[in-house]
């Protein structure tokens, strides 16, 4: 499943809802993403108040017979099952449905753009914030944000030098195995606030560092780095 799907399936794990699989999957991305975590936590609170404070209401007809299917395939007697009252059963299916539904309108939206998820950990107390260092004669700032665990992370850039049509900027990230491209940047506007995701694959304190250099439109034609002169860079390890 994709992460998206996972997130989505959150509800229903706190609702104790899943099968084996997707509870086993859903907590496996519970281990690494601040998001999900953040989401499971509220979604317990919801949960809880939602049982407590909230009238029952009809269930639509696919949930409660999804809740059906549920009851009759968990593992208990025969006996037990056909001693569940009918009320009991309803009763349960529009509990379900009224916290998944409240839980739904309770999630914040998933970023769209790089701007919307800077500003999501931006809003984090625990969010690790660090500087950019300009290069020499470059009049840039910003800042480079991660969530607490370093899963994602955002560079917020501004006052970048304008591009020609023979140019692009190309981002690099360094680690203890050397340098590697990131991509490569074009900002309609290099001069404006512009946001960039890095595309990292461990958490970023796994890394030393991510910089911009300013090179020609098909990127650096070096195989293992920057070819023209660095824009700014972030030191992650020194932080």
């Amino acid at each position: 499943m994709t992460r998206d799907e996972l997130l989505d399936l959150i509800p229903a794990y706190a609702l104790g809802a899943l099968d084996p699989d997707e509870r086993a999957s859903v907590e496996a991305l519970l281990q690494t993403d601040a998001e999900a975590q953040l989401l499971f936590a509220d979604y317990e609170q919801v949960a809880e108040w939602m049982v407590l404070s909230t009238p029952a209401r009809r269930a639509p007809t696919r949930l409660q017979d999804d809740l059906k299917r549920r009851l009759a395939t968990s593992p208990q007697p025969p006996a037990a099952r056909r001693i569940i009252p009918l009320w009991t059963l309803a009763a349960a299916a529009a509990v379900f449905v009224v916290i998944v539904g409240a839980l739904l309108l309770t999630r914040p939206a998933a970023p769209t753009t790089p701007e919307q998820l800077f500003q999501q950990i931006a809003a984090r107390p625990d969010a690790l914030r660090i500087p950019i260092a300009a290069a020499e004669g470059i009049p840039a700032s910003g800042e480079l944000i991660a969530s607490p665990d370093g899963t994602q992370a955002v560079i917020r850039v501004a006052n970048l030098p304008t591009l020609t049509a023979d140019q692009i900027y190309q981002l690099w990230l360094v680690d203890d195995s050397g340098v590697m491209s990131g991509g490569l940047l074009s900002f309609p506007d290099p001069q404006r606030e512009n946001f960039i995701v890095l595309p990292i694959s461990k958490p970023i304190q796994d890394y030393a560092g991510f910089g911009v250099s300013l090179e020609p439109a098909g990127g650096s034609p070096l195989p293992d780095g920057p070819s023209g002169p660095r824009m700014f860079g972030v030191s992650v390890q020194n932080s």
